[in-house]
């Protein structure tokens, strides 16, 4: 039997989530499936049964949000009912309020008040997926859908209270905890679309992860939009090219876009390394940002792309040729494969090559490292490059 602890996620043993494995999608009617909840109380009296002699389960009391009432509810369980559930992925500052038992009220209050909270099991229920089949169109079709049922609000803290429900001690047992509950309570104010109107509550501090506001993300990222500018990004892992001792460590990105996904910001945006469009957590993007917005960083794309070849100068066509390319140097190319695929790479030259049929040269290609094929080294037949564009300093950008 697991062991269970003070904040753990649990939820009943016929939830489909596996203990390791919340992404399981849920068919059928989903909403038989069980909220996850966060473990507030422990209530072990560490006693026997006068009928069967055996010990007494310990309980727990464990908590959730439910949209359906607009309100938390709390449940005492017993511990054969429930299993354990571990989160692998969370937004949310979960240390911080971990610690508060260790300070005094007031510092509490001048440190938190003002502060948004949510719900520690947050994310097993904002990534909750149901699936289902659709024949409106006349074909059985497997769609998904969001199933946030048990999706708990955003919060902000309002006042501190010590909670009069304190930890005790066994009687019978030596240094043995028989109720371990939270020292303090939060009073939280929300906004519930169920009421249509502001609800607050007291609930206990150990149930919660702090949301993480990054005022310099939001800045800075405005002003990105507003004036369309590339913004160098440390990759998470950085790429070997093959047949080199280069390594790329950092991409361009081009963010169009800020969504908001109920307690953090996501961006959408476009690699110009790596030519594909994308999607990620702001956490999870390694910008290199100030408060000030360091334009060390940021970049306007004429600053980083040089004339687009072919082009036409005066009277004169200037195409594309051997001399286009330069070793060592960065180039974004449009590129038409032999079976005819158009595709924009980012490419970093190693040289050309002639292409011999006896002593006649019947085509140059260019040897170079792919970045759209992972930093393989690749060759592009000059005929084929339909349109290329140097990019200005790439090696201190990318490198």
């Amino acid at each position: 039997m697991s062991h269970f602890s003070i904040g753990d996620f649990v939820c009943l043993k016929n939830h489909p989530y596996f203990e390791y494995n919340s992404l399981i999608k849920i068919a059928a009617n989903a909403d038989m499936t069980p909220p996850v909840m966060v473990v507030s109380e422990i209530l072990d009296k560490n006693e026997f049964d006068s009928t069967t002699g055996q010990n007494i389960e310990k309980q727990f009391k464990c908590y959730y949000y439910s949209h359906k009432d607009g309100k938390y509810h709390d449940k005492w369980i017993k511990e054969y009912e429930i299993k354990k559930l571990t989160a692998t992925n969370t937004y949310l500052d979960l240390d911080s309020l971990k610690i508060i038992e260790d300070y005094d009220l007031e510092f509490l209050k001048k440190k938190y008040i003002g502060k948004t909270i949510c719900l520690k099991s947050i994310d097993f229920e904002l990534t909750k997926k149901k699936v289902f089949i659709d024949s409106s169109n006349g074909k059985r079709t497997n769609k998904e859908n969001n199933h946030l049922s048990f999706l708990p609000p955003v919060m902000t803290i309002i006042d501190i209270l010590k909670n009069k429900d304190e930890k005790r001690y066994s009687t019978k047992n030596k240094g043995i905890i028989e109720k371990d509950c939270a020292k303090y309570l939060f009073k939280c104010k929300w906004y519930n679309p169920i009421t249509t109107s502001y609800s607050e509550e007291l609930l206990p501090s150990n149930i919660f992860g702090l949301i993480k506001n990054k005022q310099y993300s939001q800045n800075s990222l405005k002003k990105i939009l507003d004036e369309n500018l590339l913004v160098l990004s440390r990759l998470d892992t950085p790429l070997s090219l093959e047949n080199s001792s280069i390594t790329i460590k950092n991409s361009l990105l081009d963010i169009y876009e800020i969504v908001y996904n109920h307690y953090y910001y996501k961006i959408n945006y476009f690699d110009y390394l790596f030519q594909k469009y994308s999607s990620s957590e702001i956490e999870k993007i390694h910008l290199n940002l100030s408060n000030n917005l360091n334009f060390t960083y940021t970049f306007n794309k004429n600053d980083i792309l040089g004339e687009k070849l072919p082009k036409i100068n005066g009277n004169t066509l200037i195409q594309i040729k051997e001399s286009s390319f330069i070793k060592d140097q960065y180039y974004l190319i449009k590129y038409t494969d032999r079976f005819d695929n158009v595709t924009n790479r980012v490419i970093r030259s190693k040289g050309n090559i002639k292409v011999k049929q006896g002593r006649t040269i019947v085509s140059t290609v260019i040897e170079a490292n792919c970045l759209l094929r992972n930093g393989k080294i690749r060759h592009f037949n000059i005929d084929r490059i339909i349109s290329s564009q140097l990019i200005i300093d790439g090696a201190k950008l990318f490198e």
